[in-house]
């Protein structure tokens, strides 16, 4: 955390991205503010997307903060870890299999 809040939360995805659509769904059901950048219609943000993966263009990466740490591609339930982590108030023990 820092200031005393949750890292904010930046979301590189595909609107056609299956796993996109999974963190966009369980990020709005949790009320979790984000932003969204869709990496096919901004090249500079694809080109950071490429940076962190190692060249590869994978979505859902999942950014928080100013790079404090980042997640690619995740679970329900990995989401659920680093939105803990990053200071939101996500509670422990709901089924990750349905994200709403």
């Amino acid at each position: 955390m820092t200031h005393g809040g949750p890292l904010p939360i930046r979301m590189y995805a595909r609107p056609d991205c299956e796993d996109s659509e999974l963190a966009r769904e369980r990020l709005r059901a949790l009320g979790i503010p984000f932003i969204e950048i869709n990496i096919d219609e901004d090249e500079e943000a694809a080109r950071y997307v490429e940076r962190l993966n190692r060249g590869f263009r994978s979505t859902p990466t999942i950014v928080f903060g100013d790079e404090a740490f980042y997640i690619v591609e995740p679970t329900v339930e990995q989401l659920d870890e680093a939105l803990r982590r990053a200071g939101y108030a996500i509670p422990i023990g709901e089924n990750p299999e349905n994200p709403l």
